[in-house]
Order: C-alpha cells, then sequence, then structure tokens
C-alpha cells in the first residue's frame, strides 16, 4: 500500500505538502514577531504607566505643599477645600502602597515614598489645625517640615523614576535586537519561498504542461470531428495518467454514443413513418365512423309518414295534403344530402321548423314551436341532423303522453367562443337517473328505434365529439328536468367555420 501511495504522489499532494510548509513557517515567523511586539509594547506600557505614577505622586505632593502654603498665608477657604483634594488623592496613593518586605531596590524606595507620604499628611494636619489655633510660631515649623518631606519625596521618586527608564531602556534594547533579527529571518525565508516556488513552477510546468498540450491539440482534433486520434497513455506518476487514461476512454465512448446515436435516429424515423400510417388510418376510421352514424335512417318512419298523408288527403283538401306531402319531401331530401358536408345552424334550424310542421300537421293544436335565434349564431357550422333527433326526443319522451297543451321552444344565443342552443319541453320530465342514461348512452340503442330518423342523443353526442375532438362530454352537453315540470337541454357548440384546409375557428 505505501508503495503505491509513493507511485502514485499526485499534483494536489505536492501543492498541499509544498504550501502547508511554506505557511507554517511564515505563520511561526509571524506569531513570534507578534510575540516579540506584544512583549516590547508591554513593557512600553509598563515604563509609561510607572513614569505617570510616579510624576503623578510628584505633583500631587507639590500641589499639596502649595495650597497649604496658601492657607497658611492668606486662611483663603478656597485653598482649603483644593488642599483637602490633594490630601485625599495623596492617602489613596499612600494605601495603595504595598508596605511589605521586599529587597527589590525600586520596591524599596516606593515603599520608603509611602512612608514618607503618612509623614507627609501628619505634618500637614498638624499645620492646617495650629493655623486653625492662630499659633504662628507652631504652623510654621509645622510648614518647613512639610517642605523638607517634600523634597526628600521628589528625590526619592527622581530616583525611582530613573531606575525605571533605565531598566526599561535595557529592555527595550534587547527587543530591539530580537526585532532585527526576525526581520532579517523573514527576508531569508522570503527570499527561500520565492526560490522554492520558482522551482516547483519549472519543474511543473515541464510535467504538466507538455501531456496537458497535447491533449489540447487532441481534443481540437476532435472538435473538429476527427474521432480517429490515436492516444498514448502517459506514465508521469500523478493527476496526468488519469486525466489522459479518462480523455482515451472518453473518445472511445464518444463513438459508442454517436452510433447508438444513428441507429436510434433509424428507428425514430421507422416509428415515425409507422405513426404517420397509424394517424391515416385512425383518420380513415373516424372518417368511416362519422359516415356510418351520419347514415342511419330509419324506413319505418317512411311508411307511417306516408301512410299518414294518405289518411290525411282523404280527410281533408288537397292543398294540406300537398304541403304535408311537401314537408316530408323536404324532410327525406335533407336527410339524403351528402353526408361529408356540414351544414350552417341555419340550415339546421330550418330542418327543425319543417320536422315541427310535421307534427303540427300530424297532431294538431297539442304542440306550440317556439324560437328565440340569434342571428349571429346561424352561420356556425355543425354535423347534419343535429338539433332534430334532440327536438324528437323532446317529443316522443317528454310531450307524447302529455294530457296538456305540449310546447318545445328553440333558444340560440351566441357568444365569443361559442354558440348556446337550448331545446326545453313543459313535459313529463325526468329524474336524475333518466338523465345519467341519456348522457351516458347507456339506453339510447333502444330509443333510437322510435327517432324518425333512427339517430338519437347517443348517436348526436358522438358526432359531436368526433367532430370537435371533445374528450369530456360535459363541456358538450348540459340537462336540467324537473318530474311534471319540464325539461331544458343545452348544447354548447364551438363556433367554426369551414374552408379548403377543414374546420377553422370562427
Amino acid at each position: 500500500m505505501n508503495r503505491e501511495f509513493f507511485k502514485f504522489f499526485g499534483i494536489r499532494k505536492k501543492l498541499i505538502i509544498y504550501f502547508l510548509f511554506i505557511i507554517l513557517f511564515l505563520s511561526s515567523i509571524s506569531l513570534f514577531s507578534y510575540y516579540s511586539a506584544n512583549v516590547v509594547l508591554n513593557n512600553t506600557n509598563t515604563i509609561i504607566k510607572d513614569y505617570i505614577y510616579i510624576n503623578d505622586v510628584k505633583n500631587t505632593v507639590n500641589s499639596l505643599i502649595t495650597e497649604l502654603e496658601k492657607y497658611l498665608t492668606t486662611a483663603s477657604s478656597e485653598s482649603l477645600l483644593r488642599y483637602y483634594d490633594y490630601y485625599n488623592r495623596l492617602q489613596v496613593i499612600s494605601r495603595e502602597i504595598p508596605r511589605t518586605l521586599d529587597y527589590n531596590e525600586d520596591k524599596l524606595i516606593l515603599k520608603d515614598i509611602g512612608n514618607m507620604l503618612d509623614e507627609l499628611l501628619s505634618e500637614t494636619d498638624k499645620a492646617v489645625l495650629a493655623k486653625r489655633g492662630r499659633i504662628s510660631s507652631r504652623y510654621i515649623a509645622n510648614f518647613e517640615r512639610v517642605t523638607e518631606i517634600g523634597e526628600y519625596i521628589n528625590k526619592y521618586n527622581n530616583k525611582l523614576l530613573d531606575n525605571t527608564l533605565k531598566g526599561g531602556t535595557e529592555r527595550y534594547q534587547n527587543i530591539n535586537s530580537n526585532m532585527r533579527f526576525i526581520i532579517i529571518l523573514t527576508f531569508f525565508a522570503i527570499i527561500v519561498s520565492v526560490i522554492v516556488t520558482l522551482y516547483i513552477a519549472a519543474s511543473a510546468t515541464y510535467r504538466l504542461i507538455k501531456p496537458i498540450s497535447e491533449l489540447s491539440k487532441y481534443a481540437e482534433r476532435i472538435t473538429e470531428g476527427d474521432l480517429e486520434v490515436k492516444l498514448t497513455q502517459t506514465h508521469t506518476g500523478d493527476e496526468t495518467d488519469i486525466l489522459t487514461g479518462a480523455f482515451i476512454k472518453m473518445v472511445e465512448s464518444i463513438k459508442d454514443y454517436i452510433s447508438e446515436l444513428k441507429k436510434q435516429a433509424e428507428m425514430e424515423n421507422k416509428l415515425k413513418e409507422q405513426e404517420l400510417q397509424n394517424l391515416k388510418m385512425g383518420s380513415l376510421l373516424k372518417e368511416a365512423e362519422l359516415k356510418y352514424l351520419q347514415s342511419q335512417i330509419n324506413p319505418h318512419f317512411l311508411f307511417n309518414t306516408l301512410n299518414a298523408a294518405a289518411q290525411l288527403s282523404t280527410i281533408e283538401g288537397a292543398d294540406k295534403t300537398s304541403e304535408f306531402i311537401e314537408n316530408i319531401a323536404q324532410l327525406f331530401r335533407y336527410n339524403l344530402k351528402n353526408i361529408d358536408d356540414l351544414v350552417s345552424l341555419r340550415d339546421e334550424i330550418e330542418h327543425v321548423i319543417n320536422y315541427m310542421q310535421i307534427l303540427k300537421m300530424r297532431f294538431g293544436n297539442r304542440i306550440d314551436f317556439y324560437t328565440d335565434i340569434d342571428e349571429l349564431a346561424l352561420d356556425t357550422k355543425i354535423p347534419r341532423i343535429t338539433l332534430q333527433p334532440i327536438v324528437e326526443n323532446a317529443y316522443i319522451h317528454g310531450l307524447q303522453n302529455l294530457e296538456r297543451k305540449g310546447e318545445i321552444h328553440l333558444n340560440v344565443k351566441a357568444e365569443l367562443d361559442y354558440v348556446l342552443i337550448d331545446i326545453i319541453d313543459n313535459g313529463t320530465g325526468m329524474d336524475t337517473e333518466c338523465i345519467n342514461a341519456i348522457i351516458c348512452s347507456d339506453k339510447d340503442e333502444e330509443i333510437a328505434k322510435k327517432h324518425v330518423t333512427g339517430i338519437g342523443m347517443k348517436n348526436v353526442l358522438e358526432r359531436l365529439e368526433l367532430l370537435f375532438n371533445i374528450k369530456d362530454r360535459s363541456e358538450l352537453i348540459s340537462i336540467e328536468s324537473k318530474i311534471d315540470e319540464g325539461t331544458k337541454v343545452t348544447l354548447k357548440i364551438p363556433r367554426f367555420n369551414v374552408g379548403q384546409g377543414g374546420l377553422k375557428v370562427c
């Protein structure tokens, strides 16, 4: 395992080790420089703090003596107040000075200063009390003693300050010499780092750029479409070997993929040809189915109608018989026209009116027929014999057995994208189960036998679904009905025109 590790000592590992070494080396120098700078700063701060402290003691002592002198001379209350302010400050300083036994010279001097401060404050108190007692000889003697102690304190302060500055100067010189060494060491480390970096860069350029350059040339040839390039595996002992091997495998994979794409393209072409044939076959089947549905005519109606015409011609005069037979002729003429043609809604409504005239002649005043037609909808194209079976269904199942006078209303209204056609009767109505049976056409084959043309609701709805490519029948028809009140059938027909290219949106 160790042998394999050293055999493949990758570029990333080499660079990581190199940069880690440089980072650790420079970090060590930076940390040492930071530590040395902190030591210098701390010592400097200590010297400054000591100097400020000693100078503050000196200035406070001198200010105390000055204010005491003013008070003894002028008896000024303001001078006395300032005196007590300095007095309190010196008391605080005196308490903070350690009085423990120590053989350090500076600490011994500081201890002596503390003792002298206590003596100084005692003598000033005595001077103030003598002044208040107006004993001039005593407070003069006390003030002279205060002045003498103040001079000793200043001498000791100066000596302590000299010692502090001397010790700080020696420490600063030592640190300064160390900083020079650190600067030289840092400069040397930078030079070494630059040399090592240049060496590694030159070595990496020779070992990496050459095989990568060759790979780039091969890549250019491949982008130009030459997949027959011959690559040789490198043996540099790093990631270049993996890159070259992966490139070789990639070229082979591209060749295999292109070959597979050609096979898939050929298969897709065959599937598309088959799909076109299936579409043509489906179109032919739909056309055949449409023609078959439109060609269903019940010859039994012809016999019954002609029989009624003969009876009517015997009972009544020739004019009504002629009109009746003419209406029948128009009815059959309309039914037997070319089934490939769509008709306008105007023609379909005229066909329904003609059919209703035949019913009124057969059944007299038992049925009234009303229309409310929107002129904007009359040019809409629909399949032949669409409305008449629905009107006939309203009569057969709604009005035929009705004791009261029956009514059928045909209302047409044009909207933006649709034409709404309502066929309303005041007949016996139907329940929900019967409505679902009509829409789902469960019983339509049996019902169709009673129709004039033999075309029932199922036939009408299937033709409309095929023609307008409607998947959900609820988008085409809706039925509202109440028992003994009547039924309303609504068709929602898209507004289409027929042109040379087939159906077009109106």
